[in-house]
């Protein structure tokens, strides 16, 4: 048998669909392959060697002595990168096992045709259809363990390889808690729950939040709407906003952050993210919005260090025509602790309950789309709805607003939550519709059934079950009629979307996955942050030669972090004796003090 029927044979037994699909592979002329010196087979991609062109062999043991200096063969290992295999040999003859991540499906077929890969193939799982930011998402706990990347396939592949490996090692780190991170609120809007969300996430994942509160600030907008003319009106606005982002600078000068984070209509402007990014403190701009409606992201997204956005290929192609070379996809959430399930009494189930409910405003697309519901119990609730229609009717609270705990509420009352994402042009389904609003996870998170419309990025982020779905009205009312007499249906449809979203769609998963993007992204950062992890632990190791010190720490926040007014405030003068700790920290303060004086 050849190499190749040998190999395919091994992967067959482990994966049957990607042997077939590296069978149907033909060879390509992206991968050249060689023989180096010693006779053994290589290759390149471009001009980079994906194995050394004098002694492959040698070389892979080498890699792999130092992997097993980090980790022990007894835990599983991921490794990112196929290359031809040599590396995966010298792991496996060491004990190594675990799972490989693979994309080059050429490169995959042309390793099998020319090494003898059948021990690599019996120990190691190959994963080669999983796009990255799956990977990140709902597979990270490969990319939590121990984790070896293959340095040429970071190299030949730096749009799939290539983000893994550093996001991995930005994971590793952003674990170890302790950065801190400045947030800056944006004024009042949607996303302003999401940034308290986002905090209240990065302090549960042990790191130090820096509140920019610029909603303290609300009134002012207020006070804006007395101006006359909307010129008037939008140069008072453009004044307080570039008030606040020259505070942020102030902020950053003041307490120095590892990054910043900004939310969607955060008051931080291009010229303040330019500033930042030179002083070594990068900026990560979450663009919770649909940029097809909100479009000043023209302008913002080029001065981030970092920009996120909830939609994908389309707004990709449309960041890197305006120059954006760093972005990622990272799409909304729910918060479990505020987003959960309720024991509601018979008054409140009568009061927000109904047989199908809609929370959210009333554009355009709902307000024809919910015309052909109106022979069903229906309740709709939100803003901005007309109060003079024919689903006038169904409206509640004479269309005001809904705070977030009635939506709760409303969401386990209800029966069948509908959930139709918002559109400005169509007369119902969006059919080009692509990301997905924090409703649904929001639904999901409280245990309440929905039914909601078909999204090109929903089978990716839920699974078969997860939810119910429609694409029409005739499906809807189809779903609805099923659905509405069968408990356990909904029920059991409701139980897995909670579990989804707990287990992969909550805040605190999300600032993780930003968390170490950025740590990856940004060296500087990384080595701000291993710096201070090995400072913690040289200090943690030595507790016994500063006395006071331990007790002092006990009374700490988070022993990962803490300032210096975070120890003052656990120093209690006059009563007793002061430890060495304690006075070394008094003086601190006297210190900073002085510092405050010194003219700039």
């Amino acid at each position: 048998m050849t190499h190749f029927d040998t190999n395919i044979t091994a992967l067959r037994r482990r994966d049957p669909d990607l042997a077939d699909r590296i069978e149907a592979t033909e060879p390509g002329c992206r991968v050249a392959l060689e023989r180096a010196r010693n006779g053994e087979p290589t290759a390149r991609v471009g001009d980079i060697c994906i194995h050394s062109p004098y002694n492959p062999s040698r070389e892979a043991e080498e890699w792999a002595r130092a992997q097993a200096e980090r980790f022990s063969p007894t835990k599983p290992l991921t490794v990112v990168g196929f290359g031809l295999g040599h590396h995966l040999r010298a792991l496996a003859g060491l004990g190594f096992g675990g799972t490989v991540i693979e994309y080059d499906l050429e490169l995959l077929r042309a390793a099998l045709e020319q090494v003898d890969l059948a021990g690599v193939l019996d120990r190691f799982a190959l994963m080669a259809d999983v796009p990255p930011d799956q990977v990140r998402r709902r597979h990270d706990r490969l990319l939590k363990g121990n984790v070896a990347s293959h340095p040429a396939s970071l190299r030949t592949s730096p749009a799939t390889l290539g983000t893994l490996g550093p996001y991995a090692e930005g994971l590793a780190l952003a674990a170890e808690g302790g950065l801190r991170i400045l947030v800056v609120n944006p004024i009042y809007g949607g996303s302003l729950p999401a940034a308290h969300h986002c905090a209240r996430a990065l302090r549960a994942l042990g790191h130090q939040v820096i509140p920019f509160e610029s909603e303290t600030l609300a009134p002012g907008i207020d006070f804006g709407k007395q101006f006359t003319y909307n010129q008037s009106r939008r140069a008072f606005q453009a004044g307080l906003t570039q008030l606040l982002s020259q505070a942020v600078e102030i902020r950053v000068r003041e307490t120095r952050p590892d990054m910043v984070l900004a939310l969607a209509q955060a008051p931080l402007l291009p010229d303040t993210m330019r500033r930042l990014e030179q002083g070594g403190i990068p900026t990560a701009f979450w663009f919770v919005e649909d940029y097809r409606v909100l479009t000043y992201w023209r302008e913002s997204a080029p001065y981030a260090s970092y920009f996120f956005g909830i939609q994908k290929d389309n707004f990709a192609a449309e960041l890197e025509r305006v120059g954006v070379s760093r972005y990622a996809y990272l799409p909304t959430c729910a918060a479990p602790e505020v987003h959960r399930p309720l024991e509601l009494t018979r008054a409140e189930r009568d009061e927000f309950g109904s047989p199908l409910s809609f929370v959210g405003a009333g554009y355009y697309n709902r307000q024809i789309f919910f015309k052909g519901l109106t022979d069903y119990p229906f309740r709709i609730w939100g803003s901005d709805w007309p109060l003079i229609s024919p689903l006038s009717p169904y409206l509640q609270r004479q269309s005001a607003r809904i705070d977030t705990e009635t939506c709760v509420r409303i969401f386990n009352a209800s029966a069948v939550n509908l959930n139709l994402h918002s559109s400005t042009t169509c007369d119902g389904v969006a059919p080009d519709g692509d990301f997905v609003n924090p409703r649904t996870f929001e639904i999901a998170a409280c245990g309440a059934f929905q039914l909601v419309d078909r999204r090109s990025l929903l089978p990716e982020l839920f699974g078969e079950g997860d939810l119910a779905t429609f694409g029409s009205l005739a499906e809807a009312r189809d779903t609805i009629d099923r659905h509405l007499h069968d408990e356990e249906a909904r029920r059991h449809v409701a139980l897995r979307g909670r579990e989804r979203v707990l287990a992969e769609h909550t805040y605190e998963r999300r600032m993780e996955e930003l968390v170490a993007t950025m740590v990856g992204a940004f060296p500087h950062v990384a080595e701000r942050v291993r710096k201070r992890i090995e400072r913690r632990g040289e200090i943690m190791g030595n507790l016994e030669r500063h006395p006071g010190l331990e007790k002092l720490l006990e009374r700490m926040p988070d022993r990962r972090w803490f300032t210096l007014r975070n120890a003052l405030e656990g120093i209690v003068t006059g009563e007793g004796k002061l430890s060495r700790a304690e006075r070394i920290f008094l003086m601190l303060q006297n210190v900073e003090v002085l510092w405050e004086k010194i003219p700039e």
